[in-house]
């Protein structure tokens, strides 16, 4: 009586190969390649336990008996959190969700969901370093937004880091297209208006027309940056008295009596003097991000974590959130991309 090996002694190695794999000595990793030994090369190999937090696989060499860990790739630098769960926190925090609730919707711990926005933060600067260059626009409306870091600004201690206290986020939005072409975090003062607008007049080209409010900081900047080239005008408004109608845990507010636009420079056409753009786009801010949500405890407590979390939502808003208004992204109005882009996308790059 013949055996299957004596019959065909490549059947009886492929059986023998095959019972192999089945009680575990050649196991393969996700791409389904087999496993060898990193010591010395060889495939007979099995399962050895895990290691880590991230419980990585362990495998042991049954001809050394040395042990040895399959690298785990990471796509984003040190996380070893892979790339749809990490596109999925950064989905939830562009969409208004907190830091907390995204922990308990993901299973990740707080730490590294602000290790992953720092992360994102650092890319998606790159992205706006890259693509948004050597913009044309034509009508630019620019305006400051209010937080804070750790605090309000009169609950500070005198032991308080220097960073908390009152935080300006400083926008410039193209009227057209809806782009953000620059964004500035820093202080409500002169200094931080020269580096914004210095910021904005490297990444646009040509005469456009340029409208702020009527912040006196954004004089001098405009002047020194863009000299006569540039239409710039700002619109003054108008306050009335504190309003006091309403409960009283609400406090007083005051409203928009009228406007007065000044022309500082150039040509600008009066009516197109307006913030009604940049004051629209001040209300997704504070939609989308839960820093700058009113009466909030969703604040930072670092500064470096605002600015990336601002930097995300900015990258975000131009090439992955569809606007309504375009019925595309701002980034593919403005001829930047063809595509709407995803999160995964903005880490890749």
């Amino acid at each position: 009586m013949l055996f299957r090996s004596e019959l065909n002694p490549s059947a009886g190695l492929a059986d023998t190969q095959t019972s192999i794999k089945l009680s575990g000595f050649l196991p393969q990793n996700a791409r389904g390649k087999l496993m060898t030994c990193r010591k010395c090369n060889h495939d007979k190999v099995k399962k050895f336990g895990h290691c880590g937090r991230s419980r990585a696989q362990r495998y042991r060499c049954l001809s050394c008996r040395s042990t040895f860990v399959v690298p785990i790739e990471k796509p984003l630098g040190n996380h070893t959190t892979d790339l749809d769960t990490a596109a999925r926190v950064l989905d939830l925090m562009m969409e208004g969700a907190s830091v907390r609730s995204i922990s308990r919707l993901t299973g990740l711990h707080i730490h590294t969901i602000l290790a992953l926005m720092v992360t994102a933060g650092e890319k998606c600067q790159r992205v706006l370093d890259a693509k948004i260059r050597r913009i044309r626009p034509h009508l630019v409306q620019a305006d400051e937004l209010h937080s804070f870091v750790g605090c309000h600004e009169n609950r500070l201690r005198s032991d308080a880091p220097k960073e908390w206290g009152s935080v300006w986020c400083w926008l410039a939005l193209d009227s057209e297209s809806k782009l953000i072409i620059s964004h500035y975090i820093g202080n409500r003062d002169a200094e931080s208006a020269w580096e914004f607008i210095r910021d904005l007049r490297e990444r646009t080209e040509g005469m456009y027309q340029l409208t702020t409010d009527g912040l006196r900081a954004y004089v001098d900047a405009v002047d020194a940056h863009f000299d006569v080239h540039v239409h710039f005008a700002q619109l003054i408004k108008l306050y009335s008295g504190p309003d006091f109608v309403g409960p009283d845990w609400f406090g007083a507010t005051s409203r928009v009596t009228g406007t007065i636009p000044s022309v500082r420079s150039g040509q600008p056409e009066p009516r197109f003097i307006s913030t009604s753009h940049i004051e629209r786009l001040n209300l997704s801010v504070r939609t989308h991000l839960r820093r700058y949500v009113r009466r909030t405890n969703a604040h930072s407590r670092k500064l470096a974590n605002h600015k990336a979390c601002v930097t995300l939502w900015v990258a975000w808003y131009n090439f992955v959130r569809v606007n309504t208004a375009i019925r595309c992204t701002p980034a593919m109005q403005a001829g930047l991309t063809d595509h709407i882009w995803t999160i995964s996308e903005l880490l890749e790059f």
